[in-house]
């Protein structure tokens, strides 16, 4: 039997290592979503994060993000919370992250959907 998603999160890091693959994975090790895909990958020096589900650690992840963060790497970390019908998109750039939000109809409208 499938479990509703209430959170779909979607993210990458550029350019990430072995390193930051470990500290992402253990900071993330409390999600649980169907399949055996695992919720962060590491292809080449790309690191990509996709979760779909109803519990994503999003405050770990980000201070995990934080204590590894250097200067050259940039990337985002995209929560859309179906619930509450909000997408919030955390950006990673110049060794700090910044954090923005608003509605999903408001992002809808601007992409133009």
């Amino acid at each position: 039997m499938s479990q509703p998603v209430l959170l779909k999160v979607y993210g990458n890091l550029y350019p990430a290592d072995a390193a930051d693959l470990e500290a992402l994975s253990r900071a993330s090790a409390s999600c649980v979503q169907e399949g055996d895909d695992a919720v962060v990958t590491l292809a080449g020096d790309l690191l990509r994060i996709s979760f779909e589900g109803l519990f994503f650690p999003v405050d770990d992840v980000l201070a995990a993000l934080a204590a590894i963060l250097k200067p050259e790497q940039k990337g985002k970390l995209d929560v859309l919370d179906l619930e509450d019908w909000r997408l919030t998109r955390h950006l990673f750039a110049e060794g700090r992250i910044s954090s923005r939000s608003a509605p999903l109809n408001n992002v809808l409208d601007f992409s133009g959907h």
